[in-house]
């Protein structure tokens, strides 16, 4: 079927900005990227609603996800083929994968209006309560062992958090500066920080960690060695890249 003559779709980041603000628990609205069909965040979505059936044809689908510093994220994108309507869709909560949520009833994707006050509304009554009461088993489902927080290095030795404790994402999403990754529900520093300021806030953080009673173990990647799991000293965390 021909969509020639539909109208444009709207952006989707002055909406979910908006929609954030509008939203109890201080959403942060990320940027918008990519196709959905594309994006790497996609297969974390917990239960797409109307997404199944809706068809992913135009080339301009682009999405924006709002996190709240407890550990839970909001998938954001037009409805195609509906020019007054979002999409808001339910990730897996910070730290859980899909077999974390198997058997559980997990909250529904809902489409919303165009009006951001009147989406965070339907949102409000009809999504977030049951996300948050949902995420709480999911969460012990998808914890990596009592009080633990796993810090590992990716391939550009930046550091990759991973826990399911809700203070200990307060902690680094709302006072560390750290960002939740929708495709993997880790947490990690901006691409924009340099690598003095990506390790002091590292350290940091880890250290408030610590004090708050966390197991934080840190996997060292070094250059002529097997990959350690044992907890290392701060002082000792590899460094990333030159930049």
């Amino acid at each position: 079927m021909s969509h020639a003559h539909q109208q444009p779709l709207p952006p989707v980041s002055g909406f979910a900005a908006s929609l954030a603000e509008h939203l109890p628990g201080r959403w942060q609205a990320g940027e918008p990227t990519s196709l959905v069909a594309q994006e790497a965040g996609s297969h974390r979505i917990w239960h797409s609603g109307p997404l199944a059936y809706a068809a992913f044809d135009a080339a301009d689908v682009q999405r924006c996800v709002l996190t709240s510093p407890y550990g839970l994220q909001l998938y954001v994108l037009p409805r195609p083929h509906r020019a007054e309507q979002f999409l808001v869709l339910p990730l897996l909560p910070a730290g859980c994968q899909q077999e974390h949520v198997m058997g559980l009833p997990g909250p529904r994707g809902i489409a919303v209006s165009a009006d951001p006050v009147r989406a965070a509304a339907a949102v409000h009554r009809r999504m977030l309560l049951e996300y948050r009461f949902a995420s709480l088993p999911a969460l012990r489902a998808g914890s990596p062992g009592h009080l633990q927080v796993q810090v590992t290095f990716d391939a550009e030795r930046s550091p990759r958090i991973r826990t399911t404790y809700i203070r200990a994402l307060i902690e680094l999403l709302a006072r560390g500066g750290f960002l939740l990754d929708a495709a993997t529900g880790e947490c990690h520093l901006p691409d924009t920080l340099t690598e003095a300021q990506t390790r002091r806030q590292l350290i940091k953080s880890l250290e408030r960690l610590r004090h708050l009673g966390f197991h934080v173990s840190v996997r060292s990647s070094l250059a002529l060695g097997a990959p350690s799991t044992e907890p290392v000293p701060a002082a000792n965390l590899p460094k990333g890249p030159s930049r």
